[in-house]
């Protein structure tokens, strides 16, 4: 990225650097940095709603994966899923997903077993377009990648963290090296090539959400939102009126919050008008 990153390379490092953006989905002009801390800290509601409510979500998190285990694996869905395709496995075998909310639509069983979490994300009005628990095994690691689009930044709130503070659990994006800290939120950019490390004897867990960038307009978010749910229901793009509002119907009931005590606007974390695809473990190549 160069002088194209904010703040830019430093000088000296232009030959040496790894700060590689790699966007096939691609809108231009928007800002490129790597880490987005100003926007954890200083800007979002969102942000801090979510941090307090670390506690109660890894303590839900702990009762239903391990002390619930079975229940998990008999109701859940999809419960961690590995890659889907052999390119995305390449970067490494050692990272799973459970996924809560996949591009606007909420799986409706695995939010359930997990309420707290699900509400914590709905109600603080994070812009989410995807929610999901990793997992990442002891001793593994993920070669450096991208994960292809540069109008969504990628969210951590790191739940479980063996060994935490020690740095055995680190995440590098672009040419900076950090460590996940339990409670401690961080929000990055992955477009830009990034690789992770557990060098620890066990597994590291977190909460991962995919966000659109702060410089979408509520216009591109939408249009963003409308490719995404032709991609489920193609007959949106009916030229049948009465099929296509039925398409529509169906769409936005996929997007409804599935927790009826807290059913509000409907839409992902909070938002309105946005339903996404079912497919749920795209991700875990991350």
């Amino acid at each position: 990225m160069g002088d194209k990153q904010s703040p830019p390379v430093p000088p000296g490092m232009e030959s040496t650097s790894k700060c590689y953006q790699y966007a096939p989905s691609y809108i231009p002009n928007l800002k490129v940095k790597t880490w987005w801390d100003d926007v954890v800290v200083n800007e979002n509601t969102w942000a801090k709603m979510l941090s307090k409510s670390y506690p109660a979500i890894k303590d839900e998190f702990e009762s239903v994966v391990f002390a619930k285990a079975d229940k998990l694996h008999a109701e859940g869905s999809n419960v961690w899923a590995r890659a889907l395709t052999s390119d995305a496995e390449s970067y490494g075998r050692g990272w799973k997903t459970l996924v809560l909310l996949n591009r606007g639509r909420w799986d409706d069983a695995n939010a359930k077993l997990f309420p707290v979490t699900s509400k914590a994300i709905h109600d603080s009005g994070i812009p989410a377009v995807e929610a999901f628990f990793a997992s990442m095994d002891a001793h593994s690691s993920i070669e450096p990648h991208s994960d292809f689009t540069n109008f969504v930044l990628t969210c951590h709130l790191p739940l479980i963290v063996p060994e935490n503070g020690n740095n055995k659990c680190r995440l590098t994006v672009g040419d900076e090296t950090r460590q996940w800290t339990e409670g401690n939120l961080i929000l990055f950019d992955t477009s830009i090539y990034h690789d992770a490390t557990n060098d620890a004897d066990a597994t590291r867990y977190i909460l991962m959400l995919r966000i659109w960038h702060p410089d979408l307009t509520k216009e591109e978010c939408d249009a963003l939102q409308f490719i995404y749910d032709c991609l489920e229901h193609p007959e949106l793009l009916s030229e049948d009126t009465e099929i296509a509002l039925s398409a529509q119907r169906l769409a936005t009931s996929m997007k409804e919050f599935p927790l009826e005590q807290s059913r509000s606007t409907g839409g992902f974390g909070g938002s309105k008008g946005k339903v996404g695809d079912k497919k749920s473990s795209r991700r875990a190549k991350r």
